[in-house]
């Protein structure tokens, strides 16, 4: 079909609503040529534009609601004839984009605008005669809002367009697009909440979890990159582990809630994704962390029958500034509703313009819900809220501790397994923790900060409604930029395995212990054990062992007068250095380049005996040292041409009191 103008203008006309009297300010007012057409750019800003398609989702923004197929993207690169889709040019381009002349016909000139927020730098004039007046600036998202410009004292006049831009730092470009006359103010639909357009829920069933570097017994998603464990609860029937996910690609970006069930949080079944980016207000933004909450009292109103609601708090990643939002779920989790469309339930505080990832959890003394909320870094400052019906906060108290960053998690732990002595530990992002007691307000602290563990370890969470009280962390392993493309593989990014957290006394105090969970026993395919074993130099405590894959191995040993005791398990490989006393492993950095680094510190043998616990999955190796006091997580890299499978010793003679290796079939 040959795209005329007329047909240009009627096509126009229907997408902005002639309805309304709206009707297009000239030929090509909306860009829909495809060309510049009765525009004339100078500078660089706009010299390539329009750009064509949802750009700014395929690289991992927000999408950028235009109209019809072409808009004015300052930022993009893609114009249809040249680049990729999601290429951009940057921030330091200037320039002016200036239409043709046209008489001003209705009392309304209504657009699209988007970009940075910098009046008088950035955005849209008229220009009468000698007179420039300005319409509209950005609103510091790549999400086109609909501006309505009163230009009625300029009726019958002959006027022009002229967008600019003369930014050239951060956020410094202006979008616009579909300019129309209109007699009345057009609708703002960025005003009512939709779901973006470029993001959809999937489940990828299409995968099958065979490939041969896929983690066998620790969850991935099917495809695409994976970050932040989310709203990890136990529904009474189910484990739900909601994580953050980039449904377009293997790299961050389009931030959503993926989803994934299981009878047993070995055994994973990955399901459409729960929660999706959104606009509303005028503002679009994508699904930050959060927590899902059991509501077992019906506090939020909204139950059906005797399944209690699900209640997820997430940040609502938007600019200029995030707010903590609400979505409930009354069907174990099948579908969610946005309460308030999406609105906040707590607003930004005016801290940090990022504030966010809520953790919510029911506090029985109290008999109220509490929400902590990292709000500011340098000083750094967690808040916490409380609530009786869980749409309304409260203020409580502030922690300020300069060692929390994001991602804030609290647990209450019996101290050496004793439930009538019980301490709050509260830990961040990174596993830095304090354990004290909090008081329906404030945390108290008594011991710490601490560090727990350490390497490739983020973000972990616990279960909510957890049966028994355990508390079981899972926690985040960041793949690296070229994974996919390495490995051959559709995915970016794993989880942890999943871990009881447990508090013990120690000298100096309380402190957590990581250690995985008892489920994996169900996950053993074969065993064999050895004790009161003298491993000398050229002895191979493996030497009945021809392969091995997935690997659950402990060992008791005194390292005597070895110098290392070294574990080549597979592609994996491992090495305790009795001078140094540290368990070093042979790991790949966050570019995939091989390097030893140590894993564990102050391996001292306490009487005699070193304690280890290595789990070994196709990617990755987790390491555990005196029964979780210490742990470590870390990838390895599977193409190393090594396959040894031996634990040997150089320089001497240990003695190995007792080892046990179970070799594990897939969860998948």
């Amino acid at each position: 079909m040959r795209i005329t103008p007329s047909l240009l203008l009627l096509l126009l006309s229907l997408t902005t609503g002639t309805a309304s009297g709206a009707e297009p300010l000239f030929e090509n007012s909306g860009f829909e040529s495809g060309t510049l057409a009765n525009w004339t750019a100078q500078g660089e800003a706009f010299a390539i534009q329009p750009t064509k398609g949802d750009n700014p989702a395929v690289r991992g923004r927000e999408s950028s609601w235009h109209d019809g197929e072409y808009w004015i993207g300052g930022y993009e690169a893609y114009t249809n004839r040249a680049g990729e889709p999601g290429d951009t040019r940057g921030d330091q381009l200037t320039g002016t984009l200036t239409s043709r002349e046209f008489v001003v016909g209705q009392r309304y000139i209504s657009f699209l605008v988007s970009g940075g927020r910098q009046p008088g730098k950035l955005g849209v004039r008229l220009k009468v005669g000698s007179e420039e007046v300005e319409l509209a600036t950005g609103n510091d998202s790549e999400s086109l809002a609909r501006c309505n410009a009163d230009v009625s004292r300029f009726q019958g006049q002959r006027a022009q367009l002229i967008v600019f831009d003369d930014s050239t730092g951060q956020w410094g470009h202006i979008n616009v697009d579909a300019f129309v006359a209109s007699p009345t103010p057009l609708p703002d639909d960025a005003q009512q909440f939709a779901f973006s357009k470029s993001v959809r829920a999937e489940s990828y069933d299409d995968i099958d979890y065979s490939e041969p570097l896929r983690p066998q017994f620790h969850f991935s998603s099917g495809r695409n990159w994976i970050n932040d464990p989310n709203g990890m609860v136990y529904d009474g029937e189910k484990y739900h582990l909601f994580f953050q996910h980039n449904p377009r690609g293997t790299q961050w970006g389009n931030m959503t809630w993926g989803h994934a069930t299981s009878p047993d949080m070995l055994h994973w079944t990955q399901l459409p994704h729960a929660l999706l980016p959104y606009r509303v207000d005028g503002r679009s933004g994508t699904i930050y962390s959060g927590t899902v909450v059991v509501d077992h009292n019906n506090s939020l109103g909204v139950q059906q029958g005797d399944v209690p609601t699900l209640c997820a708090f997430f940040t609502f990643a938007s600019q200029p500034r995030f707010y903590q939002a609400m979505a409930y779920s009354t069907d174990r989790g099948a579908t969610w509703t946005y309460w308030n469309e999406g609105r906040p339930v707590v607003d930004n505080q005016g801290f940090d313009s990022g504030e966010r990832d809520p953790k919510v959890f029911w506090h029985q003394p109290s008999k109220q819900w509490v929400m902590l909320l990292w709000v500011q870094q340098n000083p750094g400052r967690v808040r916490f809220f409380t609530s009786d019906n869980l749409t309304e906060w409260k203020f409580a108290s502030d922690l300020m501790r300069d060692w929390a960053f994001e991602c804030m998690d609290f647990v209450s732990l019996a101290v050496d397994g004793d439930p009538q002595h019980t301490k709050a530990v509260i830990y961040d992002a990174s596993f830095d923790y304090e354990v004290g007691h909090f008081d329906g307000r404030q945390f108290h602290t008594e011991a710490g900060p601490y560090v727990a563990g350490s390497g490739n370890f983020y973000a972990a969470q616990t279960f909510a409604n957890q049966p028994q009280q355990r508390a079981v962390q899972i926690g985040w392993m960041r793949g690296h930029p070229n994974l996919p493309e390495l490995y051959g593989l559709p995915f970016n990014g794993q989880m942890t395995f999943p871990c009881e957290l447990s508090l013990h006394t120690h000298a100096d105090g309380p402190r957590l212990h990581v250690w995985p969970i008892k489920e994996i026993e169900s996950l053993m395919r074969s065993s064999f054990t050895k004790s009161n074993v003298e491993l000398s130099e050229g002895d191979n405590l493996l030497a009945d062992v021809t392969s091995l894959d997935l690997v659950d191995l402990e060992i008791d040993f005194d390292p005597g007068t070895a110098e290392q005791i070294v574990f080549d398990l597979g592609h994996a490989a491992l090495r305790y250095d009795s001078q140094q006393q540290v368990l070093k492993v042979l790991s790949i950095d966050e570019l995939a380049n091989v390097r030893e680094t140590v894993a564990i510190r102050d391996l001292a043998p306490r009487d005699g005996s070193v304690k280890l616990r290595l789990l070994v999955d196709r990617l990755t190796v987790e390491a555990y040292a005196f029964g979780g006091e210490k742990f470590h997580a870390c990838y390895y890299s599977p193409l190393e041409d090594d396959e040894d499978v031996s634990i040997t010793t150089t320089g001497g003679t240990a003695q190995v009191h007792s080892f046990t290796l179970r070799q594990l079939k897939p969860a998948w």
